[in-house]
């Protein structure tokens, strides 16, 4: 692979930068991703960092859930490939991907867990250029939306994580600008409907492949996948090793032959199972049978982001001048709807507000 650089994205290069990403996506179809934020600050009683993970998964996703809500993102790392594993290179020598730098923590005032705080330091994070030069995140969700990555349930994009889900946590709530649905099942059908089926969690799939176990930085060293730009806790460079990563491990673990004998390929049917399930926040596998009990996911920013209702009927779209009295509201972005959750999208961009009403619809989805 020829050198790869992390462009530093900032305020004044966001708009620009973000010209080569949609250039990029028109043949790179497979994105990574990885944030920095200011840690966990809200832990379980009694219960060991290393056996969070063992919680239930409804128990799992309200601690995620209460510390995103509660902290705000550093960093967020985007690395783009090809079918054939190659990062964009814009006709020059060298292969990119991005990291994006936000100023929307104060380390002076805001949450944060101080160990995670000073190891961030260390790596080479630099809290006041933040402040002062980083993104506004409602201008990156504005541009991340309008570049077509994200918002299409038929997605041709393949998106992957390692333990992801307070990466995608923290990039759904700066794409919604309100606190995270209060459930699981809410949030995973956000998920779906925002990043499309094809999203895989490195570390849940490892789970199912023996000898390897750890952190992002082991397991590539188990794979023999070396870092190839940057720091750990840097998201440019851990996006890109978690890119490397996941392509290495699918040819050592996901490899079958064609029928012709000639050349590989990797295992579909096993891969399937496995797309949009993120390590700790498992439902069982049941959220690849929601369709099954009448439940379409629809693009909630198709169509010039009309307003949308998610009601117990079948998801269905509404005239956005309308309102339907029965189970919609007009709702101030700044309060909740009391009938219901109701987690409101009011993008700061002039995109319509969407009511998330799935009270009975959960329920029939449950029963």
């Amino acid at each position: 692979m020829d050198s790869v650089v992390v462009r530093k994205v900032w305020k004044e290069n966001l708009v620009e930068e973000f010209e080569l990403v949609k250039v990029a996506l028109r043949s790179h179809r497979t994105v990574s991703i990885d944030t920095e934020f200011p840690g966990v600050v809200y832990r379980p009683a009694n219960v060991d960092g290393h056996d969070l993970g063992k919680l239930p998964p409804n128990w799992n996703y309200q601690f995620i859930r209460d510390n995103v809500n509660s902290t705000n993102i550093i960093q967020l790392g985007l690395a783009l490939c090809d079918d054939k594993g190659c990062l964009p290179d814009f006709g020059t020598e060298c292969q990119y991907v991005w990291e994006f730098n936000f100023k929307d923590f104060d380390v002076y005032n805001d949450l944060q867990n101080p160990e995670s705080i000073e190891l961030l330091e260390r790596q080479g994070i630099d809290f006041d250029k933040n402040l002062k030069e980083g993104i506004e995140s409602a201008d990156f969700a504005a541009l991340i939306l309008e570049s077509g990555l994200l918002g299409n349930h038929h997605s041709a994009f393949t998106w992957v994580t390692f333990h992801g889900a307070y990466d995608i946590a923290h990039l759904m709530k700066i794409l919604i600008r309100r606190p995270l649905p209060y459930d699981l099942t809410r949030f995973m059908i956000m998920v779906q409907s925002i990043f499309g089926k094809r999203l895989f969690d490195l570390k849940h799939m490892m789970k199912f492949c023996d000898g390897l176990y750890g952190g992002l930085e082991k397991v590539a060293n188990a794979l023999g996948v070396q870092r190839l730009a940057g720091k750990s806790h840097q998201a440019g460079s851990d996006t890109l090793l978690t890119l490397q990563t996941f392509k290495k491990f699918l040819d050592v673990y996901f490899k079958e032959q064609n029928n012709g004998g000639l050349g590989v390929r990797h295992n579909g049917h096993l891969l399937t199972k496995m797309q949009c399930v993120l390590h700790g926040l498992e439902l069982n596998n049941g959220f690849h049978q929601w369709n099954n009990a009448g439940l379409k996911i629809i693009n909630p920013f198709s169509h010039g982001f009309r307003r949308l209702n998610l009601n117990s009927a079948g998801l269905k779209m509404i005239n956005p001048h309308q309102l339907n009295s029965a189970s919609l509201k007009m709702i101030n972005p700044h309060q909740l709807n009391s009938a219901g959750l109701k987690m409101i999208y009011p993008f700061s961009h002039g995109f319509h507000v969407i009511n998330l009403n799935l009270c009975r619809r959960t329920s029939a989805i449950c029963n």
